[in-house]
């Protein structure tokens, strides 16, 4: 897995490295309501332990590298509420709705490209798990920690509009969707309830989406002389 998160960063650092135009920075803060689901096979399959959702957030910053008008690279930082909840069927069950929580923070190089009013952003993404969690019927949240995997890696993509555009400020929203290509839980037993009986186990992998609103404020540019040997970098 960590051999398909350096592939994925390939294209990025080309990018960057071909891209001969006029370099400026950015500096921005992020944030907005997401909900997440926990994909497995087995409990998709299981009509009598069903997902819920639940609603949830995350926030951060990131530093941007811009090349030209349309083009840039940028780091995000931030941290992911991830929450389900699970409704139990199953016959003579000892709970009846089980709730999953974990704090993950995650690391994200994104290329993003923009165009008229609008972004599009893509790039690798590694999840550091802080904490779990599983709660039975609202009782008190049991750790889930020892069943976790920390890291697991991840793509994101998002897309989105400018709502406010100028020299200095600029305010995005749109929408991010989040995929962990490796699971956060190498196996949905400890998730399910006793009583479910399968027949294998499987990984269980995170999807988030989530409504991102980001400010962003340009810090400066760098220009090269004429001649080509010195660059020098000038504030906004």
């Amino acid at each position: 897995m960590k051999r398909i998160f350096l592939l994925l960063c390939i294209p990025i650092f080309t990018t960057v490295s071909t891209l001969q135009s006029q370099t400026w920075f950015e500096i921005g803060i992020k944030g907005g309501p997401a909900t997440s689901v926990l994909v497995n096979n087995n409990i998709f399959d299981d009509t009598q332990f069903d997902h819920s959702f639940l609603p949830s957030y995350f926030f951060g910053g990131k530093l941007g590298v811009n090349f030209g008008e349309s083009n840039g690279v940028a780091l995000h930082v931030g941290m992911t509420k991830v929450q389900q909840a699970f409704n139990n069927n199953y016959p003579g069950a000892t709970f009846d709705r089980r709730r999953f929580e974990s704090n993950v923070l995650e690391i994200g190089l994104l290329y993003h490209r923009t165009k008229s009013a609008g972004y599009f952003e893509i790039g690798p993404r590694i999840s550091l798990v802080q904490d779990g969690t599983i709660a039975d019927d609202g009782g008190t949240p049991q750790d889930f920690s020892e069943h976790l995997a920390s890291p697991y890696y991840g793509l994101d993509l998002g897309f989105g509009s400018y709502f406010i555009g100028g020299e200095h400020l600029s305010l995005l929203a749109g929408f991010r969707f989040s995929y962990g290509f490796s699971p956060i839980a190498s196996s949905e037993r400890e998730l399910a309830p006793v009583t479910a009986n399968y027949d294998t186990e499987g990984g269980v992998h995170v999807l988030t989406a989530m409504l991102s609103f980001e400010l962003n404020y340009s810090l400066g540019y760098l220009v090269r002389s004429s001649c080509g040997r010195r660059t020098a970098w000038i504030s906004f």
